[in-house]
């Protein structure tokens, strides 16, 4: 993001005929970005907002509000980050990375509603928006409204037929809304796309446990691991199918491994327990 950021600053310095907007504005950006490349936050984030002050109105300033408030988001400053994103989309109400920012920054703190209005007016706007209707989506579905999520995530999938998080999110919804069928059909193209995905493999491999296809969730999860041999969640997801196969001496092997790789020994030593009721 870092080197993006610098692009823009870069790019808002001159007018349309390359002429130095303002000599103070202009030396205050340059320090900021000087501030940004030595991660500075807190330097830069004072010169941002002395820049902002020779212009306050200015159109140019919204992509200062803009970086400004993703590095008071950076900082778990949520309030002030939303207060950037709300000025810059006052100068610049078009601007659809920065009410992108804004619906991110609303789903981070559960402000979904609110999301979910900027989402809506964004996709009336450009409905072909890629990232708006990927975040639409999955607020449909963490509102039960799976019809409305499947469309949004078809669309998406059309557009973009290699977006992986776009094929994950609708074999998840599948799933989910009881079509097991075509959630797993979604999983197989997912491992066709990309073979050497720990994380689909892992997926897939829950799915087949759910379905009580043991021997199929094994090896997914065998593959994981195999792939990603540090990822301790892949050594506790297998573990938990050990445990429905009743061999407690592997699930407890891959409980230990898990907590060796940081996994918390309290949760762990919960889940260990669950097979002896």
């Amino acid at each position: 993001m870092k080197g993006y950021i610098l692009t823009i600053l870069v790019a808002i310095l001159t007018t349309v005929n390359g002429v130095c907007q303002n000599e103070d504005y202009a030396v205050l950006i340059k320090q900021g970005m000087k501030a940004l490349e030595q991660d500075s936050i807190e330097k830069a984030e004072n010169l941002l907002l002395k820049a902002i002050d020779i212009k306050p109105a200015d159109k140019s300033s919204a992509v200062l509000y803009q970086y400004l408030g993703q590095l008071r988001a950076r900082q778990n400053r949520h309030a002030e980050a939303m207060e950037a994103f709300n000025y810059g989309l006052e100068l610049m109400p078009e601007s659809e990375s920065l009410l992108m920012d804004r619906i991110s920054l609303n789903i981070q703190t559960g402000n979904e509603a609110r999301a979910m209005n900027d989402l809506n007016e964004l996709l009336t706007r450009n409905p072909d928006h890629a990232e708006g209707l990927f975040f639409r989506a999955f607020l449909y579905t963490e509102q039960y409204l799976y019809n409305k999520a499947r469309i949004d995530y078809e669309r998406l999938v059309v557009m973009q037929p290699r977006n992986r998080d776009a094929r994950l999110g609708l074999a998840l919804l599948c799933d989910k809304d009881k079509r097991p069928k075509e959630a797993m059909e979604h999983m197989d193209v997912l491992v066709r796309y990309w073979p050497e995905d720990a994380t689909v493999y892992a997926i897939r491999g829950g799915m087949h446990q759910k379905r009580r296809q043991y021997e199929q969730a094994l090896a997914d999860l065998n593959l994981a691991i195999e792939l990603e041999p540090d990822n301790a969640d892949f050594y506790i997801s297998r573990a938990l199918l050990y445990k429905d196969f009743k061999k407690k001496a592997l699930a407890t092997a891959d409980f230990r491994k898990a907590i060796e790789l940081g996994a918390s020994a309290e949760e762990c030593a919960a889940m260990m327990g669950e097979g002896k009721k």
